[in-house]
């Protein structure tokens, strides 16, 4: 049965960056329960390494890392590898569900291959597929510059690919005195994202969100127990799983408020 679009939202969104600890598994979950809040079905697809597997739930994909090293002698190479993907589009498109993929760290190279192999951002635009890439950051330096270096790339790989920049304030505020190191790249970032949306995932207070991945929950798990569950899955004592539930309800409803945003300015055109 397909399901109705009630929303402007993209039919396929990825989530990138060529760093790790960033964020990009949280947002994807996110995004994913986006799509429910507007009345779409989604399929998560996790490319991830076996050692870092997350909770994937019925219907959800899962692609190994450790897959990618065996594309060489593949049928496909690494678009045989990732054949899951492509398939849930093909599906999603025949059923109206989203899409929503969380690319591993460390992957930005591979990504661009497969790209470039598949003329992506045409085949999908024949397809009649909305897609959207969050390039994704923290405030250091390296990622920065990852995430400069990976725009650049999309734009000449796959020009026709709605991208935006997304900033994680896991490790910090984007902040910093005029003329230090940082803020040049910060900067330089920024002209690199160009007219592009920019998407500002906060800081869960109290480490909220460490804390739960810590003990095995995403942040919805966490929302559904009650006060009692949650202190006794987390180990702490009540005051503190309350004091948690609300920084991840507050970090919910902010990143929401952003994804909201993000909808309107999805639909600017790329600059070519």
């Amino acid at each position: 049965m397909k399901t109705a679009k009630t929303t402007d939202f993209p039919d396929l969104v990825e989530i990138t960056a060529d760093g790790t600890s960033i964020g990009k598994t949280v947002l994807a979950g996110r995004v994913a329960h986006f799509f429910g809040e507007v009345g779409r079905k989604v399929i998560r697809v996790q490319i991830e390494s076996s050692r870092r597997r997350g909770a994937v739930e019925t219907g959800d994909i899962f692609i190994n890392l450790e897959e990618f090293a065996s594309a060489g002698i593949r049928n496909g190479g690494l678009v045989g590898v990732l054949s899951p993907l492509f398939e849930a589009v093909i599906e999603a498109r025949k059923s109206g569900a989203g899409v929503v993929v969380d690319w591993a760290g460390g992957t930005a190279g591979h990504r661009l291959e497969v790209l470039a192999a598949t003329n992506f951002d045409a085949t999908l635009a024949a397809m009649q597929v909305k897609a959207l890439s969050i390039v994704m950051t923290t405030n250091s330096s390296e990622h920065m510059a990852q995430a400069e270096k990976h725009l650049h790339s999309l734009q000449k790989v796959a020009p026709h690919l709605p991208r935006a920049l997304a900033l994680s304030g896991r490790a910090g505020p984007f902040d910093w005195p005029v003329n230090s190191e940082q803020r040049g790249h910060f900067d330089r970032l920024l002209a690199a994202a160009g007219e592009v949306p920019v998407l500002r995932i906060p800081l869960a207070a109290g480490r909220a969100l460490q804390v739960c991945a810590d003990a095995g929950l995403d942040p919805t798990q966490a929302l559904l127990m009650n006060f009692d569950e949650l202190a006794a899955r987390l180990g702490v004592h009540i005051f503190q799983a309350t004091a948690c539930a609300t920084e991840i309800a507050v970090w919910w409803q902010r990143v929401g408020g952003e994804l909201r945003k993000l909808l309107g300015a999805a639909r600017v055109p790329v600059t070519a």
